[in-house]
C-alpha cells in the first residue's frame, strides 16, 4: 500500500509541473496576442462555427480569410482533424485553445502568425566539474566518478593534488567510475585502477603509471619480456613517516619482491639485489606503525638455510622476470627461508643466504656475564667433630689418595707432628683445576638463535665471534643483549647470639673434728667463707660464758667450725657475625674453627717364637668450627631463597679419659628460607632455663627457723641460657 502510494504521489507531481510549465507558455501567447491586437483587429472578433471532422489547416485558413488574420500553418499539422462547436469565441482565444489543445505555438514575424508543433527547448548542457577533493595534511583523497573520460580525471587529479598521473597511450577516452572517500592517496589511486580494470605501478620519481591489464596486440608483441607487476586489492600500505620510515602495511600472499620494490621506492631507499627477490615467495602481513627493518626482519626472518634445490653457484642464470612472475603464485613461501639482507651505511643488501653480501661477522661481547659459567666452589675446609682413621683424608671427600702412606708421611714413628693438611688442600685445589666442571655461556643458549651461525668463543675478551647470514647474526645479537644483565651478588650476614645467666647460693655451717689442729682462716668480703680452729672457737666461748650465768666449756684442739655464705650471678655473652657473599644461584661456604688432636697408638707384633714390639703413634685430629653454607636464588620481584646450613661447635674442655679425643658441644641449622631484600630472619632460637635447690643439715634443728643456718648447708642454683641465629640477605650488584 505504501509502495502504491508513493508511486501515485510521483506520478501526481510530474503532471503538476508539466502543467505548470504548459500555463505559463500560453500565459505568454496570450499576452503576445493581446499586444497585436491594435494592429491585427481581427483577432478581437466573434466566431460562430460547427467544425466536424475539418483538417486543422483548413480550419485555419478559413479564419485567416474571414476575419483578414495572416496565417502560416505548417505542413507537418495536416494530420490533425478538429471537431469542436465555438460560439461567440474571439479568435485569440480561439488560437489559444487550439495551441493548448495540439500542443501547438505561434512564431511572430510581425503581423505574420506561424502555427506549428510546440517543441520544448532543451536545456542548456553544463559542462560537469568532476567532484575530487584533496586534503594535504592528511594526504587523502576523495573522489565520485560517474562515466567520466580518463583525460578529464587524471587532468583534475593531477591538478588538485600536485600529483602526476600518466597513463598508457590509447587509454585516454576511456570511462571511469568509482567513488573513494577519504583514502590515502596511494590506496585511492590504487582502489581507482582496481575498480577500472588497470594496473597500477608508482615509478622512483614518483610519478603514477597507469597501464590496461590487457595490452594491445601491436604492444603486447613488442612487449613480451616486460615484467608487469600488478597491485591487487590484498596489498595495501600507508606511509606514516617517511623520515622513521613508519608505515601501515595489510597485505597477503603478496610476492615479496613486490612488496620490497614498492615500499622502497616509496621510503627512498637504496638497495641492491644479489639475486632476483621474484623467487623469494609470498608472503602475508598486516601490521600498524611498523618500521622498515622491523618489516624486513619480519619477511626475512626465519632463515634456516637454502635447500639442496635452492643452492646456487656463480655460473647458476636465473630465469628471465617474465617467467618468474608467471610461477610466483606456485612459489612455496618456506622457498623465503633461501633469502637474506643485510644493511650497510643506509643501503639494503638482498640475496641468497649462501652469498658474502648478506653475511656478516661481529664480534659480540659480554658486558655483565662471564663467558664461562662458573661451577660452585669446592669445599676443602674442616668438619665439625670430625675423626680422621686411616685410608681417610683430612678432608672429609670419598678419596683414598690419601692413605695410610700419606698419613706415615706426614707423621713420623717418634710420634712427632708433622700435619700436611696444607699440602694436602693445595693439591686439591689441584685437582679442582684440572677436572673443573664449569661450563660454557654458550651452552644455554637455545639451538634456535644458534641456527647457520658460526659461533667461536674468546675467553681472554670474554666475547662472541659471529659469521652467518646477517639476519641471524642481528637475531643472535640481540638476544644476547636481552640476557646480558648484571648477575647479583647477595651478601648473607649471619648473627649467632647465645646469652647464658645463672645465679647461685650457698649458706650454713659445717662443724666437725679434723685429724689435726686446724687454723682460723677464710675470707670475709664479697663472699663469706671462713674456716675457725679450736682456739678461735674457745675464745668465742670464752667471751660468752663470761657474760652468762652458765659455763659452755671449750672443745677439743682438733675442732673447727666452717661458716659459709655466697651469692654468685653469671651473665655470659657470646655473638658471631659471619659474613659471605656469593652470585646469585651459586654456593658459598665459609668456616671458621680450631683443630685439636689426640694420639693413637698401634702395637705391631713381629716374629712368632720371640715375638718383638713396635709401637707406632699417630695424632689424630678433630674439629670445632662456625660454618656456613648457603645458596641464595634471587626472584624477579627480590625476594631472595636461600638454602643453608649454619654448624657451630666448641670444645668443652672434657675428656672422658686421659688421651680420648676432647668433649665437643656442636649445634646445626638447616634451613630453607624466602626473604625480601635487608630482612632478617630468625633462623634458630633455643632457650633452655634450670634450676636447683639442695641441702644437708641436722634433723629437725636444720627445720628451725634461724637456727637452720647453725645447723644446716644450703645451695641454691639458678640458670638460664638462650641461642637465637638471625639471617639478613642484602642483593648487591
Amino acid at each position: 500500500m505504501k509502495h502504491l502510494l508513493l508511486f501515485f504521489f510521483i506520478v501526481f507531481s510530474i503532471s503538476f509541473v508539466s502543467s505548470q510549465e504548459n500555463s505559463d507558455r500560453i500565459a505568454q501567447l496570450r499576452y503576445q496576442l493581446e499586444s497585436l491586437e491594435v494592429d491585427i483587429p481581427g483577432l478581437e472578433e466573434k466566431i460562430n462555427v460547427d467544425l466536424q471532422n475539418t483538417t486543422l489547416p483548413n480550419f485555419l485558413v478559413a479564419i485567416s480569410r474571414i476575419h483578414n488574420v495572416n496565417i502560416n500553418v505548417s505542413p507537418d499539422l495536416n494530420q490533425l482533424t478538429v471537431a469542436n462547436n465555438f460560439n461567440q469565441v474571439s479568435v485569440k482565444d480561439v488560437l489559444l485553445f487550439l495551441c493548448k489543445e495540439y500542443n501547438l505555438t505561434i512564431d511572430f514575424t510581425g503581423s505574420i502568425l506561424s502555427i506549428k508543433n510546440y517543441t520544448a527547448p532543451i536545456p542548456p548542457t553544463e559542462e560537469r566539474i568532476i567532484p575530487v577533493n584533496y586534503n594535504p595534511n592528511r594526504e587523502s583523497l576523495s573522489v565520485d566518478l560517474q562515466n567520466d573520460i580518463l583525460y578529464d580525471v587524471f587532468k583534475k587529479i593531477t591538478a588538485v593534488t600536485g600529483k602526476n598521473l600518466v597513463y598508457r597511450p590509447g587509454l585516454e577516452n576511456n570511462r571511469l567510475t568509482v567513488f573513494i572517500q577519504e583514502m590515502p592517496i596511494d590506496a585511492a589511486l590504487d582502489k581507482l585502477a582496481f575498480a577500472n580494470n588497470l594496473i597500477l605501478s608508482k615509478t622512483r620519481d614518483n610519478f603514477y603509471v597507469f597501464e590496461s591489464k590487457e595490452l594491445p596486440e601491436d604492444l603486447a608483441s613488442n612487449n613480451s619480456n616486460r615484467p608487469v607487476r600488478s597491485r591487487s586489492s590484498d596489498f595495501y600500505y600507508k606511509i606514516l613517516d617517511t623520515l622513521e620510515a613508519r608505515l601501515d602495511v595489510d597485505f597477503e600472499n603478496t610476492p615479496i619482491a613486490t612488496v620490497v620494490y614498492d615500499i622502497s621506492n616509496e621510503l627512498h631507499k637504496d638497495y641492491f639485489l644479489a639475486s632476483p627477490l621474484e623467487a623469494a615467495g609470498n608472503a602475508s602481513l598486516k601490521a600498524q606503525n611498523i618500521t622498515y627493518d622491523e618489516m624486513l626482519k619480519i619477511l626475512f626472518e626465519g632463515s634456516e638455510g637454502r635447500t639442496q634445490s635452492q643452492a646456487s653457484d656463480s655460473n647458476q642464470s636465473y630465469p628471465s622476470n617474465s617467467a618468474i612472475n608467471n610461477q610466483n603464485q606456485q612459489v612455496n613461501p618456506s622457498n623465503s627461508s633461501g633469502f637474506s639482507y643485510k644493511k650497510i651505511d643506509g643501503i639494503y643488501f638482498f640475496g641468497a643466504v649462501d652469498q658474502l653480501s648478506v653475511r656478516s661477522v661481529q664480534i659480540i661481547p659480554l658486558m655483565h656475564r662471564s663467558i664461562e659459567l662458573m661451577d660452585d666452589p669446592i669445599r676443602t675446609g674442616r668438619t665439625a667433630g670430625r675423626t680422621v682413621g686411616f685410608n681417610q683424608n683430612y678432608s672429609g671427600f670419598n678419596n683414598t689418595n690419601f692413605g695410610t702412606s700419606n698419613y706415615q708421611d706426614g707423621y713420623n714413628n717418634s710420634g712427632t707432628s708433622q700435619y700436611t693438611n696444607t699440602r694436602r688442600q693445595s693439591q686439591n685445589y689441584n685437582d679442582r683445576s684440572e677436572n673443573s666442571g664449569n661450563t660454557d655461556f654458550l651452552e644455554i643458549i637455545p639451538d634456535e638463535v644458534k641456527n647457520d651461525l658460526d659461533i667461536r668463543v674468546d675467553k681472554e675478551l670474554n666475547s662472541f665471534f659471529v659469521s652467518g647470514p646477517s639476519i641471524n647474526v642481528e637475531r643472535f645479537k640481540k638476544f644476547i643483549a636481552d640476557i646480558d644483565k648484571p648477575v647479583p651478588v647477595i651478601l648473607i650476614e649471619v648473627m649467632i647470639l647465645e646469652i647464658s645467666r645463672n645465679a647461685t647460693l650457698e649458706a650454713g655451717v659445717e662443724w666437725g673434728l679434723g685429724t689435726e689442729a686446724t687454723q682460723t682462716q677464710g675470707k670475709l668480703f664479697p663472699d663469706l667463707d671462713v674456716k675457725l680452729g679450736a682456739n678461735t672457737v674457745n675464745k668465742i666461748l670464752g667471751r660468752i660464758d663470761g657474760s652468762s650465768f652458765f659455763n659452755i666449756g671449750t672443745v677439743m684442739p682438733n675442732f673447727f667450725a666452717a661458716i659459709k655464705a655466697q651469692e654468685t650471678n653469671g651473665n655470659f655473652k657470646v655473638k658471631s657475625s659471619p659474613r659471605i657473599a656469593t652470585l646469585n644461584g651459586h654456593r658459598a661456604y665459609f668456616s671458621n674453627g680450631q683443630t685439636s688432636y689426640y694420639a693413637v697408638t698401634n702395637q705391631t707384633f713381629i716374629g712368632s717364637q720371640n715375638p718383638a714390639t713396635s709401637e707406632i703413634t699417630n695424632y689424630q685430629p678433630i674439629d670445632a668450627e662456625l660454618s656456613l653454607d648457603v645458596r641464595p636464588i634471587v626472584s624477579g620481584d627480590g625476594i631472595v631463597t636461600m638454602d643453608m646450613k649454619v654448624i657451630q661447635s666448641n670444645f668443652n674442655g672434657e675428656r672422658i679419659a686421659e688421651g680420648a679425643p676432647p668433649g665437643i658441644n656442636s649445634r646445626e641449622f638447616t634451613s630453607l628460607v624466602k626473604a625480601r631484600n635487608n630482612d632478617i630472619i630468625v633462623l634458630g632460637g633455643l632457650e633452655e632455663r634450670s634450676k636447683d635447690d639442695t641441702g644437708t643439715g641436722v634433723p629437725f634443728l636444720s627445720k628451725i627457723p634461724i637456727l637452720k643456718w647453725l645447723f644446716s648447708k644450703r645451695t641454691r642454683t639458678d640458670k638460664r641460657a638462650k641461642l637465637t641465629v638471625l639471617i639478613k640477605p642484602t642483593i648487591i650488584y
